[in-house]
């Protein structure tokens, strides 16, 4: 019986080791995403538990910054309300 466990015991460690020496070399599809500009983070929505990994190309993140920078324009830049002459609940 303790033959076993340690047998158990063994096999589990190198099992464990062999995962840590593959989990610390890069994938090779990771290395091309890499090459092509694509950048992958890890993102957790608003009322979520689980973070989601999520890719982005060069071409996404130059649209988002220029959604963004629109945004922003139209925030600072935009009318401004106003409100109607006798409308207390405005003032």
């Amino acid at each position: 019986m303790r033959r076993a466990a340690l047998i158990t015991t063994a096999a589990i460690a190198a099992l464990l080791a062999g995962c840590a020496s593959v989990a610390a070399n890069p994938k090779p599809a990771d290395a091309t995403l890499a090459a092509r500009g694509v950048e992958c983070h890890r993102e957790r929505t608003t009322g979520t538990l689980i973070a989601a990994t999520v890719c982005t190309t060069p071409a996404e993140r130059e649209r988002q910054a220029i959604d963004l920078q629109q945004s922003k324009d139209s925030l600072y830049n935009g009318p401004i309300p106003t409100c109607p002459p006798h409308d207390m609940s405005c003032h």
